[in-house]
């Protein structure tokens, strides 16, 4: 393995920060990762649930996608493995080594007994990666896991949960374009659906979305478990470390010619400067030569001159030697101190007399009592306004409460109804006061189905809150014809859509046949 090559800064890090340098890997080779994962998921994908449409069993093209997930998984890491030493595979070479792989011994292990192991993106990359006996594996996957396969299951319950909101996303967001007066039939009917079973279309509906809710998480699940491989690998055999001392050693090779000249020089030296301070040649010259006459300095300068100019590279390497960041780590750490500093107390402690540390004693005891007390006073009001609001919250928040119960308040009293409900409707329905004749129809309505259901309504309860009361209307004709009154309100309140004139007097003859109206 050449360290060197590395594309990441290899350092001991947390195991949180691990996990993102793996997220990372992925992101940055988004098209390494997900170009082979789309090629070999999808075929198998529509292979499955084709077998599982021809017998009739959906759910088990469900559970193969889900069972098969590791085999998925060599993908992504063979991608993550090259591309961490700078070599990004492309497609059809990460398929080619797919089938180079097979089905060694651990594959097996992680399709049989081991599918279910928390730390599966830990452990799969010292499986497969590093290969050797079950004996070295499993010694390596202990030393691996010492300080890394908790955070690996935390990893894998987080991908899990992440899998399963993208999956439930899509009928979430279907569910918020149902109105709110029919939410509840539309949850009831999708109830009934599920307990009658899917159909082949809703079942294949529902392996797609598992099938994308695994292609955009399960990348990022064994990146960031690669991640943690990694980083365990640069604690236990110190890459760091190793990366610094080869590169020393890189420089230290291309000075080699450089310090052999120096040690040459060196050694040299002393006969070299000897021969040039001779006083015979460097005061009086030459016998024969009439050459002009050297001053002692001069002659010093002349002979040591070669020799400093030789031992400057040796110099500078030096300097860079001892600048260098990875040998001599610096780091700068600001802190705040504070400018006046506490005066150590030497005043001597007060010896209090036992009978008062009894009596401080005391007091704290008591005071605790008092604080457990208030504690569980407010735990048991809690618990009672707990059962008392549970029927509120069982009956779908309009709680049955009988006529002594409701306090009457000092609230202004509306006028009060006709004795003849609808004759008093249509009156004004025909006298041309239309919108008046909507408002006493939908009050009369709602003061009926609360007097037939007994339940509170507070002033000032919206339509959606008169509608989940009146199911509890005994009857299904009751609760449709009083949906179709609370309907036709808002249309007439919010949009000034009147109802037509047959359609009012189906509205007001079904309601008065409903809650017993004169008609």
């Amino acid at each position: 393995m050449q360290i060197e090559r590395t594309a990441v800064v290899l350092r001991p890090r947390s195991a949180w920060e691990a996990m993102e340098l793996g997220s990372a890997l992925v992101r940055r080779n988004a098209g390494a990762v997900w170009k082979p994962w789309l090629a070999l998921t999808l075929p198998v994908f529509a292979l499955v649930n084709a077998f599982g449409w021809i017998f009739d069993h959906a759910w088990w093209a469900l559970m193969a996608m889900w069972w098969l997930k590791p085999l998925f998984d060599r993908v992504v890491l063979h991608v993550l493995s090259r591309a961490v030493f700078g070599d990004v595979p492309g497609v059809r070479e990460t398929l080619r080594a797919q089938l180079k792989w097979g089905l060694p011994r651990p594959m097996l292990d992680y399709l049989t007994w081991r599918r279910l192991g928390p730390a599966r993106s830990l452990y799969l990359p010292v499986d497969l990666l590093e290969g050797g006996d079950a004996a070295q594996r499993r010694e390596r996957r202990r030393v691996i896991g010492a300080r890394a396969s908790g955070h690996a299951a935390a990893l894998t319950l987080v991908c899990m949960n992440f899998e399963v909101v993208l999956m439930l996303a899509p009928i979430v967001f279907v569910m918020m374009f149902v109105p709110p007066e029919f939410l509840p039939q539309t949850w009831a009917g999708a109830m009934q659906s599920l307990q009658a079973g899917f159909t082949p279309g809703m079942a294949l509906a529902y392996n797609a979305m598992s099938w994308l809710a695994t292609t955009l998480v399960e990348p990022f699940y064994v990146g960031a478990g690669f991640g943690l491989y990694l980083n365990r690998r640069t604690e236990l055999e110190a890459w760091d470390v190793e990366i610094a001392l080869r590169r020393m050693r890189a420089r230290l090779q291309r000075l080699a010619g450089t310090v052999a000249i120096v040690v040459a020089c060196i050694a040299f030296a002393p006969r070299v400067a000897h021969a040039q301070t001779n006083p015979r040649n460097a005061v009086h010259g030459t016998a024969g030569g009439g050459q002009q006459k050297l001053a002692p300095a001069q002659a010093l300068e002349a002979a040591t001159g070669p020799l400093q100019s030789q031992q400057q590279p040796l110099r500078d390497a030096l300097v860079k030697l001892k600048d260098d960041p990875e040998l001599h780590p610096r780091k700068q750490v600001t802190r705040w101190e504070p400018i006046h500093k506490d005066v150590p107390n030497n005043r001597r402690d007060w010896n209090f007399p036992s009978w008062l540390s009894a009596l401080a004693r005391g007091l704290g005891t008591f005071g605790q009592v008092i604080a457990w007390t208030i504690v569980a006073v407010i735990v048991a009001l809690l618990a009672w306004w707990l059962v008392r609001a549970w029927p509120q919250w069982s009956s779908g928040g309009t709680p049955r409460r009988r006529a002594s119960d409701i306090a009457i308040q000092d609230i202004e009293v509306p006028e009060a109804l006709p004795d003849d409900i609808a004759t008093a409707v249509r009156k004004l329905w025909s006298s041309g006061e239309r919108r008046q004749a909507m408002a006493l129809l939908y009050r009369a309505g709602v003061e009926s189905m609360v007097a037939r259901t007994q339940v509170l309504l507070v002033p000032g309860a919206t339509e959606a809150e008169c509608l989940r009361a009146s199911q509890q209307l005994p009857g299904e004709e009751d609760r449709s014809r009083f949906r179709a009154l609370v309907r036709a309100w808002q249309y007439t309140a919010y949009a000034h859509r009147l109802p037509e004139d047959v359609e009012f007097d189906g509205l007001v003859s079904g309601l008065a046949s409903s809650f017993g109206w004169s008609r």
